[in-house]
């Protein structure tokens, strides 16, 4: 059996004192639209159902497209544990909107009470080896001692809220009266991953014995299928002053089965840059190699899918202050600081562009409780908000 650490990470609102009332509680006009999608009977088992109020937790809970039936076919291999850093009454309520009938994880919660080290998560909860644990998780920094069992997942900002607290300047999926697609949305995609993961794993024709295979091995294997063959050079994607050999970006590459290069030749396939207007940019263009942003592979690294490059394509600047704009996105790249707005953009679901006029616009979120749950709170499986 290999065991699957999910962490169940939800921004959620809490529904405080503005001006109109729902369920006894004081909501403001804006999220009125959203409500009336809303579950009355929080932990129904309803496969429709997505958007929830947990009244006696005072929260507007939205779960991600597609998590019944990844619950569902992931259960099928994998034994499922929560993993959240978030107290475990909190958890425990999530847990019963995500499990109603306590058949996938069967009350196996991890919380911050059980964790051995402050912000750090570990696998000394688990029982079993970590040779047979995958995680799943929206933050790397928390899993230092495991990164090589980790599956890291882009966050699910629906609520506006999120996108506020992650530093995005774009509408919400709230706000824009849209959603991920189910059928290749993030779950979907980690879905496939997780089936390759288990077919490799437990592959008849494989010599080695079953107690002595190790799934980190299989995690890296496959991971690295993703860019495999591509051949890449960087222009202008790092500081002058460092090495590009220790630039996450660079590292991520090297991780999905790219191969790095400081300096071009003709066996380069992509040159990875923000500005057209450099040399090894006008020599891709030139020698009719692939010019993409450094998104691109942030992209793919979410999707575990090399993603289609023209997609990602290097703007030409209108001036001086563009160039500085996306010089500082892609320090911001190369130092892990992901976009992940721009990965998710390909996901969402353009069915309700025409209640754009009904835009959701929740309350600001609520710093008394916003320092402590900032590692919970940003969603690979449920997203809520607060304000």
């Amino acid at each position: 059996m290999i065991f699957l650490l999910l962490k169940i990470t939800w921004e959620f609102r809490l529904l405080h004192q503005k001006t109109s009332v729902v369920h006894g509680y004081f909501l403001p006009p804006s999220v009125s639209r959203l409500l009336q999608l809303t579950t009355n009977m929080p932990y129904a088992d309803d496969p429709n159902g997505s958007l929830f109020t947990l009244e006696g937790m005072q929260m507007l809970t939205k779960l991600r497209p597609f998590v019944r039936k990844f619950l569902k076919e992931a259960s099928n291999m994998f034994e499922m544990y929560i993993y959240t850093m978030g107290d475990k009454a909190y958890a425990i309520e999530i847990a019963k909107l995500l499990d109603p009938r306590n058949v996938y994880f069967n009350s196996k919660v991890i919380s911050n009470s059980d964790c051995t080290q402050r912000h750090q998560k570990g696998l000394d909860m688990v029982l079993g080896a970590e040779s047979v644990a995958v995680i799943l998780d929206d933050t790397e920094y928390v899993w230092q001692k495991h990164k090589e069992n980790l599956i890291l997942m882009e966050r699910y900002h629906y609520f506006a809220s999120s996108c506020r607290q992650f530093g995005f300047s774009v509408k919400s999926l709230s706000e824009l009266m849209q959603d991920e697609r189910g059928s290749d949305g993030a779950l979907a995609t980690i879905l496939d991953v997780l089936k390759r993961i288990h077919t490799i794993f437990f592959d008849l024709a494989v010599e080695t014995a079953l107690s002595s295979r190790d799934v980190r091995q299989v995690i890296k294997r496959v991971r690295q299928e993703v860019l495999q063959g591509c051949k890449l050079v960087f222009s202008r994607v790092f500081p002058s002053s460092s090495r590009p050999q220790d630039q996450f970006i660079w590292k991520m590459a090297e991780q999905l089965g790219a191969i790095c290069s400081a300096d071009v030749d003709s066996t380069i396939t992509h040159v990875v840059a923000v500005d057209v207007g450099t040399d090894k940019a006008r020599w891709a263009v030139k020698n009719k190699k692939i010019l993409v942003h450094p998104r691109w592979i942030e992209a793919s690294n979410f999707r575990w899918h090399r993603q289609q490059e023209e997609d990602f394509p290097v703007k030409v600047k209108k001036n001086e202050k563009d160039k500085e704009n996306d010089v500082a996105a892609a320090t911001d790249a190369a130092n892990g600081k992901v976009k992940e707005d721009d990965v998710a953009a390909a996901a969402t679901d353009p069915a309700n562009e025409k209640d754009k006029e009904d835009d959701v616009a929740p309350a600001a979120t609520d710093p008394a409780n916003e320092k402590d749950k900032e590692n919970d709170v940003a969603a690979a499986v449920t997203d809520s908000t607060n304000s």
